[in-house]
């Protein structure tokens, strides 16, 4: 495999992500594991006639009114290997489902590490400036 084709496989991974980690799932009413709907979802998505057609058509299967601007992004850089994409999705659809919802999790746990590190310099600055007011 080349490195092209990894980067263009990776880019495919960010792109389900960004929009995995977007979706509301408190809103999907199923007894359904939230990965099964995902895969079947892409799977579905993948039959439309172009890329583009795939993002809006899976982006309203999720109830979301627009596209992430970084999934635009990234969108718009594997749009040239479309048919590739649309064809590899429609029977490859769960491994690269399983590595996008892994990449959200990811970036979500580093999201809540980030917002803890912000809080504690927050209530470190707060703490000084009480001591330093009293």
């Amino acid at each position: 495999m080349s490195a092209d084709h990894n980067e263009l496989e990776q880019k495919l991974v960010d792109f389900l992500a960004i929009l995995y980690s977007r979706i509301n799932w408190g809103k999907m009413h199923t007894s359904k594991n939230a990965h099964d709907i995902f895969n079947h979802r892409v799977r579905a998505a993948a039959r439309r006639e172009n890329l583009y057609a795939f993002a809006s058509k899976l982006c309203n299967y999720f109830g979301l009114q627009s596209l992430p601007e970084e999934a635009q992004v990234v969108l718009d850089e594997i749009r040239p290997h479309q048919y590739w994409i649309l064809n590899t999705l429609s029977t490859e659809h769960i491994p690269f489902c399983v590595r996008a919802i892994m990449k959200a999790k990811q970036i979500k746990s580093e999201r809540l590490q980030e917002k803890k590190k912000i809080e504690n310099v927050e209530n470190s600055l707060f703490n000084k400036l009480e001591v330093q007011n009293d």
